[in-house]
C-alpha cells in the first residue's frame, strides 16, 4: 500500500468522484441509463424539496449505490454532483470537505472546479 500526504476523501466526495468517472467515461451518458430511473429521479426531486438537515440526514443513510445514482443523475441533469447541496454550502464543508483544515480544503476545492463550487456555493 502506497501512502500519500492527502487527506482521506470524505464518502460524498468520494462518490461525487465516481459519479462524474461514470459520466465523463461513458457508461451513463443519458438518464434512463441510471439503474432504476424513474425511482431515482423522484428520489432526487423529493430530496430536492426536503430541508436540507433532514436531506442530509436521509443521505447518510441511504446506501452508496443509491447515492451515486443520485449524484449520476444530477451531474447527467445539471452539469454537478452537487445539487443537494445547493442551499447548504455549510453542509457541503462538512459533508464533502469535512475534517480538512484551511489550507488542505483550499487545495480540495481546487479539485471540484468552477461549476461545482457555483453549485455549492448556492444561488446569490
Amino acid at each position: 500500500m502506497v501512502m500519500t500526504a492527502a487527506p482521506p476523501r470524505t464518502r460524498i466526495a468520494l462518490l461525487a468522484v465516481r459519479a462524474r468517472n461514470i459520466v465523463d467515461s461513458g457508461l451513463c451518458t443519458q438518464t434512463s441509463s441510471v439503474p432504476d430511473w424513474l425511482v431515482r429521479l423522484d428520489q432526487l426531486e423529493h430530496l430536492t424539496a426536503v430541508p436540507a438537515r433532514a436531506r442530509r440526514a436521509l443521505l447518510a443513510r441511504l446506501d452508496d449505490d443509491v447515492v451515486c445514482d443520485l449524484m449520476v443523475l444530477s451531474y447527467l441533469r445539471a452539469g454537478t454532483t452537487y445539487v443537494l447541496w445547493t442551499d447548504t454550502p455549510g453542509g457541503f464543508a462538512q459533508d464533502v470537505l469535512r475534517g480538512l483544515d484551511t489550507t488542505a480544503a483550499g487545495r480540495e476545492l481546487q479539485f471540484f472546479g468552477p461549476q461545482h463550487l457555483r453549485a455549492a456555493r448556492g444561488p446569490r
